[in-house]
Parts: structure tokens; C-alpha cells; sequence
């Protein structure tokens, strides 16, 4: 098992110091082009319905494929 490290006295840590150091900088050779960020489209009454419908043909598709792998079309419970 690991062993837990023992808490120093408030003594021992003000004598010792750790020493400062500064963090370098990187220099940029070049300055770099900033993009133009596109506006967003707008959200159309046809966006909309045509959205909402391929989410419903999606969910409908999906529940059909399920359905085929928990039981091979064609075969029914009820005769």
C-alpha cells in the first residue's frame, strides 16, 4: 500500500524557499490572418419542415430496421 506523506511543520516550510522562475515566451515570425467567420443562414419555415420531416423518416426507417432484426419479416406471432 502507498503511504501518505506527513504534513510538514509550519517551521521547516518558511525556511525553505523554492526559487521563482519566468516562463519564455515564443516569438511569432508572422502575423497571421484572422478568418471572417460566415453568417449563419437563416432559419426558414422550409428548413424547418424539411428537417422535422427527415428526423420523422429517420426515427420511422430505424424503428423498421429494429424490427426486422428482432423478427425476420414475414413470420407473425398471431394466426
Amino acid at each position: 500500500m502507498a503511504k501518505k506523506a506527513r504534513k510538514k511543520s509550519a517551521a521547516n516550510g518558511r525556511n525553505k524557499r523554492k526559487a521563482v522562475t519566468k516562463k519564455k515566451t515564443k516569438v511569432r515570425t508572422g502575423a497571421k490572418k484572422k478568418k471572417v467567420a460566415r453568417k449563419a443562414r437563416r432559419r426558414t419555415i422550409r428548413n424547418r419542415l424539411s428537417n422535422a420531416y427527415q428526423t420523422v423518416m429517420d426515427t420511422v426507417k430505424g424503428t423498421d430496421r429494429l424490427r426486422n432484426k428482432l423478427e425476420a419479416p414475414g413470420t407473425s406471432e398471431s394466426e
